[in-house]
């Protein structure tokens, strides 16, 4: 059996996997050290052998290489189904990453879609118990209910006590058509927005509210900016064009050391791993006006949610343009995720819900992506992105 990998850039997993296993019938390649897969990561590919053993896999979409990674392991089943054979291929030491000293740990969640059964959303919560900040980006609840969103302040008062919550809207987010809010004490997203809000100041962090529904949170070195691009009739639209002035203000007043975050749960026609810009139809009304606002700034990251994709697609889930230093970012879903591809073996938690980190240093941005269901991390969805000072 032989493994070759050819990796094309320094600190980059893009490269090529090439597999020589006689007899063998399909091949699983795994992040590994010296001796097995590195523990708590899924396989990065499963590969059907051709006839005569041979496997070829070809990474792209700039995901980065795990510090705890020496080595790359190819793991083949054997025709009779019980035996497997193990080839380990070095990484050259060029190509390794190195462990980051983390400074801010942000967790990220999209489409909770929460009904009258919070067992998965409070599992959600739970794996985001050592953040510095929860960002929820969007279609918290399911119907945009009172009640749906009175359950859920009190999954987080319970499963997160002292951490701050940050949202912004989705589209089921608000009832599909205005009804009456009878229930007394309970109300929709404003309401809990504005419960969000208190409780953050109650930590000590400075919230900036605009009357259009959009805010600023100033942490450190960030600056996170919440847009809620979201109405009734299941719209992502501004209610307010008001908030994309907001965004500009707030992008353009920025210091030289701070990182725009923005929050929205729409992403760009430009920036979505599932559409192709010249045949589709942006999913936000003000798709063009935003993007123009954000092609004139530098060093932010955008977060969206609404697709419900599995980071493991082929495309995957984050974008850096390296010139201005701008990331796009789709988030994945808490709901099990949907995974297009055409590749014929993939592990079943591809599927799963997931969670999104993101740590940041001084001169990095981390991303990790892992599973609800079993907190295993994603290779596929591993990025780290440089950040100019």
């Amino acid at each position: 059996m032989n493994l070759t990998v050819t990796f094309q850039t320094p600190g980059c997993a893009d490269g090529t996997f090439i597999i020589k296993a006689k007899g063998g019938l399909a091949a699983t390649l795994y992040w590994a050290d010296e001796t097995a897969p590195i523990e708590g990561w899924s396989p990065l590919a499963s590969i059907p052998l051709t006839p005569s053993g041979q496997g070829i896999f070809h990474l792209t979409g700039k995901r980065s290489i795990p510090p705890e990674a020496t080595h790359v392991l190819a793991r083949t089943i054997m025709p009779d189904l019980c035996r497997r054979e193990e080839f380990l291929a070095p990484i050259p030491t060029p190509y390794r990453s190195s462990f980051l000293k983390k400074k801010t740990s942000l967790c990220v969640m999209s489409d909770l879609h929460l009904t009258n059964h919070p067992g998965k959303i409070r599992q959600a919560l739970l794996r985001a118990s050592h953040a510095d900040l929860l960002l929820l980006i969007g279609d918290l609840v399911n119907d945009g209910l009172p009640d749906q969103f009175e359950m859920l302040s009190h999954c987080i008062q319970e499963t997160l006590p002292g951490t701050p919550v940050l949202p912004v809207a989705g589209n089921h987010d608000y009832p599909i058509s205005p009804v009456p809010r009878i229930p007394e004490g309970l109300s929709g997203y404003p309401s809990f927005q504005d419960h969000l809000m208190q409780r953050a100041k109650e930590y000590g962090l400075n919230w900036n509210q605009d009357p259009s529904g959009a805010y600023a949170v100033y942490t450190g070195p960030l600056k996170i900016i919440g847009l809620s691009a979201a109405t009734h009739w299941r719209k992502l639209t501004f209610q307010k064009e008001r908030q994309l002035t907001f965004l500009e203000q707030q992008l353009s007043d920025r210091t030289k050391n701070e990182l725009g975050i923005i929050m929205c749960h729409a992403p760009l026609l430009a920036h979505n791993p599932q559409r192709k810009p010249k045949t589709a139809h942006p999913y936000l009304t003000k798709d063009n006006a935003l993007q123009k606002i954000l092609d004139a700034q530098e060093k932010f990251i955008y977060l969206s949610g609404h697709t419900h994709l599995s980071p493991n697609i082929p495309a995957g889930c984050a974008e850096h343009e390296s010139a201005g230093s701008r990331i796009y970012i789709n988030t994945g879903s808490v709901r099990p995720t949907d995974l297009k591809t055409n590749e014929p073996l993939i592990p079943s938690d591809w599927k799963d819900g997931t969670i999104l980190d993101l740590n940041i240093t001084e001169e990095t941005i981390e991303i990790t992506t892992k599973s609800i269901q079993t907190g295993t991390k994603y290779p596929r969805a591993y990025y780290r992105f440089p950040l100019p000072q």
